[in-house]
């Protein structure tokens, strides 16, 4: 029997939805306020909540706004109810605060139960697609975690035996042994890189404030060697300080390396970085004077594995959709405007609702 909350100030209301809600099989509570219902949601965790919007002491729509903002009631399935605040900019208003439909009273029981019925199937499916997604991830993870292991064991017996064994192996032996420690670090590498994956959309996430001038530096120091061995020059706009995940670094070594790997022949890589506010969303860009992509692999190479290179071009297909995993969990948005031959950009949005400043 699945948990309705019915939310409403109006004692006639309220007893005549809930009775027509018992006869079509659920178990229903009931609040009278907003406080109630608040607490009502944190301790019984129902599966929808039909909201009135005119309580006496707060609006559903306030109501509405702390229940996503909290991580345990943030999923909850909300339905504004009204017979007064009916008017097409506080329908509007309700869903932009957060609310999944918006009934205007008086509403036909059929109907009623038919869109709790409606709602409930979607939570379902959603709350079966989430965990699936999240064995998926627990997989990955466990999976690369224990290769590692193995790995490090290869690699340092290999390295163990060309010591002991030193002046003793022929050109052809040494050189064999090498090629077993090199692949070792290469699976290392790739293994760590399904794990940042495998740990991008967790929910445990952990949130710092960037001085995204400050983080491009840290960034080119550590790619200093390769940016030194190709020439590359690395400018950038003034940058924003903002509120993001650990990760959000990553999207930024990720696009400017590739920026510095697919670089056109005899020609030093131009990598700019900059950032524009536009009505609440910083939209950051990595521009470079690369080999360019085709407009037909532009979408396609946000996808896990695709990579339109040989296997002489380092790299493991990850990076790109890793990048945008890490952007989708900020809630933005990354694509990439370019032409073969003459450069690529770059761009990735973040919301400013976090920023410590603008």
């Amino acid at each position: 029997m699945q948990c309705i909350l019915n939310v409403d100030d109006y004692d006639p209301s309220r007893y005549a939805r809930s009775k027509v809600l018992r006869q079509a099989g659920f178990e229903v509570l009931e609040a009278a306020t907003g406080k109630e219902a608040l607490q009502i949601v944190i301790e019984q965790s129902p599966a929808l909540v039909l909201l009135d919007v005119n309580l006496p002491d707060m609006s559903g729509f306030e109501i509405c706004r702390q229940i996503r903002k909290n991580p345990k009631t943030s999923t909850t399935t909300v339905v504004h109810i009204s017979a007064s605040s009916v008017q097409a900019h506080q329908q509007v208003h309700g869903l932009d605060a957060g609310a999944d439909s918006y009934l205007v009273e008086p509403i036909d029981p059929g109907v009623l139960i038919a869109t709790v019925k409606a709602f409930l199937r979607a939570r379902l499916a959603e709350d079966a697609l989430r965990r699936s997604n999240d064995e998926l991830q627990w997989f990955a993870y466990r999976v690369a975690h224990d290769l590692n292991e193995p790995l490090r064991t290869v690699t340092a017996y290999v390295q163990l035996l060309e010591l002991e064994l030193a002046g003793r192996l022929d050109e052809t032996t040494t050189q064999a042994m090498q090629f077993v420690v090199e692949g070792a670090e290469r699976m290392r590498s790739f293994i760590d890189e399904l794990l940042r994956y495998a740990r991008a959309t967790q929910s445990d996430r952990v949130v710092a404030t960037f001085d995204c001038e400050a983080m491009l530096a840290r960034i080119t120091s550590k790619l200093k060697a390769a940016i030194e061995s190709v020439g590359a020059c690395v400018s950038h706009d003034p940058l924003p300080v903002v509120s993001a995940d650990v990760a959000f670094e990553y999207v930024f070594q990720n696009l400017i390396s590739n920026a510095i790997k697919y670089r056109r022949d005899g020609i030093a890589p131009q990598i700019h970085v900059s950032a524009q506010s536009d009505a609440g969303t910083w939209t950051f860009s990595v521009r470079d004077n690369g080999i360019g992509i085709d407009p037909r692999y532009q979408t396609s190479i946000f996808r896990i594995f695709h990579r339109l290179h040989s296997p002489e071009v380092p790299g493991y297909g990850i990076g790109l959709a890793l990048s945008q995993k890490i952007v989708q969990a900020h809630q933005g948005a990354i694509w990439v405007e370019s032409e073969p031959g003459t450069g690529s950009t770059f761009y990735f949005t973040l919301p400013q609702s976090n920023d410590v400043s603008d």
